[in-house]
């Protein structure tokens, strides 16, 4: 497994575990969402992902960003989508997580969130950003 791959299995297995995410969005945390007519909202998704080289003296590092888009259908109100994303950042955000070997989490932070309606004037739009920085052995 690669670290992008256990970084973004601890991130759905933690909001997976949070009561206050579940409460909102039960278990409909997806790496691609149900197909169209299947799906219920709200939920969120993974999106694009991005990885660049954080080595530092004797430390082999990889910095991990991960788009999480959450969506809701409340005639295009904002507000869902942002009490999600707020129960995202409070269960990811400096958390106390770990990885398994050969990886070690170095840093998790919820970097930005940005909120809007998409232009179907019913869906809500929240997309978050991860980072993170993981210690690889080598």
């Amino acid at each position: 497994m690669s670290s992008a791959d256990a970084f973004q299995q601890l991130v759905e297995e933690t909001l997976l575990a949070n009561a206050a995410v579940v409460a909102l969005v039960n278990n409909r945390v997806y790496e691609a969402p149900p197909p169209k007519g299947a799906r219920v909202f709200p939920d969120v998704t993974f999106g694009p992902a991005d990885s660049d080289d954080a080595d530092a003296d004797c430390i082999d590092g990889v910095e991990h960003v991960l788009q999480l888009d959450v969506w809701a259908q409340d005639y295009g109100r904002l507000s869902s989508a942002k009490r999600i994303a707020d129960a995202i950042r409070k269960a990811l955000h400096r958390a106390d997580l770990a990885l398994p070997d050969p990886y070690a989490l170095a840093l998790i932070e919820v970097a930005s969130i940005r909120a809007f309606q998409d232009p179907d004037g019913l869906t809500a739009h929240a997309v978050i950003s991860v980072r993170s920085i993981i210690e690889t052995e080598t």
